[in-house]
C-alpha cells in the first residue's frame, strides 16, 4: 500500500509540537491508527500544503504521474490543529482528492497526543 502524506506547511514551519514527519512516518512504520488495517504500507511521497493550497492538486498530479500512490492522508496537523485552516473544508477536499484522482483520501494520520 503506497502512501501519499500531505501535511499543512505553515503548522510544520512554525514547530507547534510537530516538525512534520516524525508522529506520522512513525505511525506508518507502527501501523498506528489510520495505517492499522493496511498491509505493508509505505510512504512513497510527503508534501507540504502552502497557503492557500492552490498548488497542491498539481503537486499530488506531480507525484502520481511517477510513482504509484494507492492512498492519500491528510496529516493530523492538516485536519486536527487548532486554529482550524481557513483555507479548506476537509471533508470537501477529501472528496475532490477521491474524485479526481480515483483512490481514497483519509482524514488523520496517528492517534499520538
Amino acid at each position: 500500500m503506497n502512501i501519499l502524506l500531505i501535511g499543512c506547511g505553515s503548522y510544520m514551519e512554525t514547530g507547534y509540537a510537530c516538525p512534520g514527519e516524525y508522529k506520522c512516518l512513525n505511525a506508518v512504520v507502527e501501523k498506528n491508527g489510520p495505517f492499522a488495517n493496511y498491509e505493508d504500507p509505505k510512504v512513497v511521497g510527503f508534501l507540504r500544503c502552502k497557503c492557500p493550497g492552490r498548488a497542491t492538486f498539481n503537486n499530488i498530479d506531480m507525484v502520481m504521474k511517477n510513482v504509484k500512490v494507492d492512498a492519500v492522508h491528510l496529516t493530523n496537523c492538516m485536519v486536527k490543529a487548532t486554529p482550524m485552516c481557513k483555507n479548506h473544508n476537509f471533508e470537501e477536499l477529501k472528496a475532490m482528492i477521491e474524485e479526481k484522482f480515483k483512490i481514497p483520501c483519509v482524514l488523520g494520520t496517528h492517534t499520538y497526543g
